[in-house]
């Protein structure tokens, strides 16, 4: 069989196991040319957020958190770069065009911090045989990794993954779906081990 394809979703914040609440949002600078999808696995690299890269050993899985925003493509490291429109204005071939509403940008990128007390939310999936990955009780509390789906970019939890050697980095803490369904969301957090920050 197949691996999972094109179900992985957006991994979101699911909880924050603390008496405020509040999720813990931190803001780095971001490396350039860094294009990545809000809800991506992102880390550090000589001071820089980035997205991670394939997730196949212990060495790495380090994860910073998970982006709140996309990427913002930079064209050098922590230097703002204005969100313009690629038409050119006519007979000024110096000015540019920002549309109204554009997100603002001063080099930085946001994303959930990876720690013991912050939950995520995300989808099951396998990276040898897609039809396996189906919810079941013994999942809970069993560790997996996390995979980029080549078909849509967004990462699921990857049930073919089930060692920190092979690049698990994930503890499955709820089904948030029923037993049973194929591609379910599980509640997950991050492991101490693959903690980045």
């Amino acid at each position: 069989m197949s691996a999972s394809a094109n179900i992985a979703t957006q991994i979101l914040h699911w909880r924050t196991k603390s008496p405020s609440g509040i999720a813990i949002i931190r803001n780095d600078q971001e490396a350039a040319t860094q294009s990545y999808l809000q809800g991506t696995p992102v880390q550090l690299s000589g001071g820089y957020l980035q997205a991670c890269a394939t997730i196949n050993s212990a060495a790495s899985a380090l994860i910073a958190g998970i982006s709140t925003v996309a990427g913002a493509s930079l064209t050098t490291s922590g230097v703002a770069k204005m969100q313009n429109l690629t038409q050119k204005v006519p007979n000024q071939p110096l000015a540019v065009i920002t549309a109204l509403g554009a997100p603002p940008n001063d080099g930085t990128s946001q994303y959930l911090a990876a720690d013991q007390i912050q939950t995520f939310s995300g989808t099951m999936g396998n990276s040898s045989d897609g039809t396996l990955a189906i919810l079941a009780v013994t999942m809970r509390g069993s560790i997996y990794g996390l995979t980029k789906d080549a078909t849509n970019n967004l990462w699921y939890v990857d049930q073919n993954i089930t060692t920190v050697a092979g690049g698990a980095c994930i503890e499955v803490v709820e089904l948030i779906d029923s037993v049973g369904t194929l591609n379910g969301r599980v509640e997950f957090k991050i492991l101490a081990a693959a903690q980045q920050v």
